[in-house]
Order: C-alpha cells, then sequence, then structure tokens
C-alpha cells in the first residue's frame, strides 16, 4: 500500500508542478469553491495514481497500470505541448472517467486470468 501511495503522492505532485509550470491556476469564486477544488482535483489524482500501483503491487494485473502510464504520457505530452488547456484542468476535474476506465480493464483482466487460469 505504501508503494501505491508514494506512486499516487508522486503523480499528483507532478500534475500540479506542470500545471503551475503553465500558468493553470483554479478559478473560484469564494474559498469554500476553491476548498473543494483543491480536496476533489487532490483526492482524485492520487486514487488515480495509486489504485492501477495498487492492483499491480497486490494482484499483478498489468493492464490497468499499463492504462495509466498511458493517462499519465497524455497528460504530461499535453501539458509539456501547450497545445491545449492544462490537463490538470480536464482529469482533475473528470478523474472518474479515467479511474472507471482503470477498474473496467482489470475487472476484464480478472475474468480473463480467472478463465486462463481455471
Amino acid at each position: 500500500m505504501g508503494v501505491a501511495l508514494a506512486v499516487g503522492a508522486g503523480y499528483t505532485l507532478g500534475m500540479y508542478a506542470l500545471a503551475a509550470l503553465g500558468g493553470y491556476q483554479f478559478d473560484a469564486s469564494s474559498t469554500l469553491q476553491l476548498l473543494f477544488y483543491v480536496v476533489w482535483i487532490t483526492g482524485g489524482q492520487l486514487l488515480l495514481g495509486s489504485l492501477p500501483t495498487y492492483l499491480l503491487v497486490r494482484y499483478g494485473y498489468l493492464s490497468p497500470f499499463v492504462l495509466f502510464v498511458g493517462i499519465a504520457g497524455y497528460a504530461v505530452s499535453v501539458e509539456l505541448s501547450g497545445s491545449a488547456d492544462s490537463s490538470l484542468a480536464i482529469y482533475g476535474m473528470f478523474w472518474i472517467l479515467p479511474v472507471g476506465s482503470i477498474l473496467a480493464v482489470s475487472g476484464i483482466e480478472h475474468v480473463a486470468r480467472a478463465i486462463v487460469l481455471e
């Protein structure tokens, strides 16, 4: 669990650093809204980085981690190219979609392993 949290924290801090480098700022009309953004985005990014790592370390599921690496690679390339809005704005607010994709892929891998190893 410690490795998964470390990867999740590293991913979260890396995304914040890239967003800050690109000049992204939270656009909130109140302190409460800003707090919600920070908690929602930080928690989501932490989960997005930790979940596939945990599944890899604990169960040996490779496909969720590969999907995470693809998502992270795309997010970093968007940040560095400056071709679109900050990926923190995209994946930060809508982190549920990549996490759902990771869970779906891990479920498929679980079923495939059960069938193959049966």
